[in-house]
């Protein structure tokens, strides 16, 4: 292969690398088994029907539940909540890795329970109903002439399980989608549809927006817009040290800033996004792209035979990736497709010691010589007042390290994590951590006040499963 012809951008960089690697994993080294659990037909229900086994979507978390519920509305919701025999978990989109969701019991969803309903241009608000996937909320809303505050990269998940974890985007002065909720409803273990907001029901509105499915089923959330708008998002690639010493400057000058280091390597990539009014927008069609992925796998497979040259190839192939610009409506620009599985630990530290904690993560792999070649990706993020929220009273810098799914990753998070620790870290409540509820009691000053609300909402534990007894210290 002529590598000199290929001309690469950035996500060939985030996506074709990662699928490079991926397919590279078996060539001299061997596959992590601990995620992968062998199909299964299943078992049969109570009811005489076949009940499929869980799994999320990179395969670390997986259950056999003994009934699978889709309520079709809100009545049929409440039904099955006062008919409960069993403790019920709700479940999205199955883009969490922590074990949020797995049960033996009941495994809830609420896939029908989706839509934008009471749009309101004046107010610039709207019903967003808790199975709406973020990618058809952008769309829904832009066919209401309205665009979302701030979105994550990833759009797949379902809107009522990105605001259990806080699920955010990036943005000095944007906060999560949580914040973006002006009221919602939930539903209590006596199958009551509570309605809250920060002048009703406010201890419950502020433990709500964080709620780790652990108070109830949000059903309904109020969500703040804006009016629709378009995005410009410019990548580059930069030296690591330009990137670590500019980033409280770019964070700054610009709407969104995000930066992907590459561990082993001497390379960052950034990406800005700003507002751009329409007729601002150049009529210039995309540039094409070279066979990005074929090269990336040829230069996977040459560092699992040849470890010793891994920051030598990092280097030469993100020395390829040439600066990019899109222009798009909003919701377009935010989302990016993730068709590379993997697994993931995202820890929040505070803003101000942001680029610091990355440093040692990147200095503390090559170091180690970690067998890691996935980007890691940090953004700043506004604070919050949600208790839970890893924004609570600060704002954030999130640093996302991840892991093919089916590669090792478990040394590669334990050699950083004690690093997010030094630095006052709080994980994301969705992704992997080690951390139990007498941890999290001593990083949030609300903890005991979320588990006041939820004892009231859920006094009888129905909602729980082993996970969140452990993460809430709950006997």
């Amino acid at each position: 292969m002529n590598f000199d012809r290929i001309k690469l951008n950035r996500r060939d960089l985030l996506k074709a690398s990662g699928a490079a690697l991926v397919a590279a994993g078996t060539a001299g080294t061997t596959a992590c088994s601990d995620n992968v659990k062998p199909q299964s037909p299943g078992i049969i229900g109570k009811d005489g029907k076949r009940v499929l086994p869980w799994s999320n979507w990179s395969g670390n978390q997986h259950c056999q539940p003994t009934q699978r519920l889709v309520p079709k509305n809100e009545d049929e919701l409440i039904t099955a909540i006062k008919s409960a025999q069993q403790p019920i978990r709700c479940v999205g989109s199955g883009h969490s890795f922590s074990a949020l969701v797995p049960t033996g019991h009941t495994l809830l969803s609420l896939a029908r329970l989706r839509g934008v309903d009471n749009t309101d241009l004046n107010a610039m608000e709207a019903d967003v109903w808790a199975g709406t996937r973020l990618s058809q909320l952008g769309k829904k809303l832009w066919a209401a002439d309205m665009s979302v505050i701030n979105m994550s990269d990833i759009d797949t998940q379902a809107f009522g399980g990105a605001l259990a974890t806080s699920t955010h985007g990036t943005g000095k002065t944007l906060g999560t989608l949580s914040t973006q909720v002006k009221s919602l409803r939930i539903a209590n273990a006596g199958g009551d549809i509570i309605e809250c907001s920060a002048d009703n029901n406010a201890d419950l509105f502020h433990a709500a927006r964080n709620n780790l499915g652990a108070l109830g089923v949000v059903t309904k959330a109020r969500i703040r817009t804006e009016k629709a708008y378009y995005l410009k998002e410019h990548s580059w690639m930069m030296s690591e040290e330009e990137g670590l010493e500019r980033a409280e400057e770019l964070r700054d000058a610009h709407r969104h800033y995000e930066m992907y280091a590459l561990p082993h390597g001497d390379y960052m990539l950034g990406i800005s996004i700003d507002k751009i009014a329409q007729e601002d927008i150049p009529s210039v069609p995309p540039v094409e792209s070279g066979d990005a992925y074929e090269a990336f796998r040829t230069l996977a497979n040459l560092i699992d035979y040849l470890p010793f040259l891994r920051s030598w190839l990092v280097n030469f192939g993100a020395g390829g990736v040439e600066p990019e610009t899109r222009y798009g409506p909003s919701h377009e620009i935010f989302g990016n497709l993730r068709d590379i599985r993997f697994n993931e630990m995202e820890y929040t530290v505070p803003a101000e010691v942001g680029p610091q904690c990355l440093r040692e993560i990147l200095q503390t792999i090559k170091k180690e010589n970690i067998p890691v070649v996935f980007p890691i990706e940090a953004r700043y993020i506004k604070g919050d007042d949600v208790w839970l929220s890893p924004f609570y009273q600060r704002d954030g810098f999130s640093i996302s390290c991840h892991n093919f799914h089916d590669k090792d990753y478990k040394k590669y998070f334990a050699a950083i994590e004690p690093i997010f620790w030094k630095y006052d870290g709080r994980p994301h409540w969705g992704k992997i951590h080690t951390l139990d509820a007498k941890e999290f009691a001593a990083r949030y000053e609300r903890f005991d006040d979320f588990r006041r609300v939820r004892a009231e909402m859920d006094p009888h534990g129905l909602f729980l499963n082993d996970h969140l007894r452990k993460v809430l210290g709950i006997v």
